[in-house]
């Protein structure tokens, strides 16, 4: 069992993480990043990935260039993600892992609205 002061130094552990994955995205990233509540969870993904958590108060458009951009920031940083997307429709998340969302034989197939 974690002591508080191991859940105290983990908790800064990941803050410290997320804020340097939120530096290295480019600007407009980071703009969007501290627009909507984000965060990261190590092994709670699909087959063990990390879960990024992702909440947006509209749609969610899988061909969105903020969420590609995203996703190609987390894999250059933690590898192959799992993404847990809320939209303000529904209470459920999308999920779709990075490499879905980055697949260049998919996107060739979507519409663009």
């Amino acid at each position: 069992m974690l002591t508080n002061h191991q859940l105290l130094q983990e908790l800064r552990q990941k803050q410290q993480q997320l804020e340097h994955f939120r530096r290295a995205a480019g600007e407009p990233l980071q703009a969007m990043l501290d627009h909507y509540d984000w965060g990261i969870v190590t092994g709670a993904g699909h087959s063990g990935l990390p879960l990024l958590t992702l909440r947006f108060d509209h749609r969610i458009a899988l061909n969105d260039p903020f969420l590609l951009t995203l996703a190609e920031e987390a894999e250059q940083t933690w590898g192959p993600v799992d993404f847990a997307l809320f939209s303000g429709e529904s209470q459920d998340p999308v999920r779709v892992l990075s490499r879905t969302l980055l697949d260049q034989r998919w996107r060739w197939r979507q519409p663009n609205y």
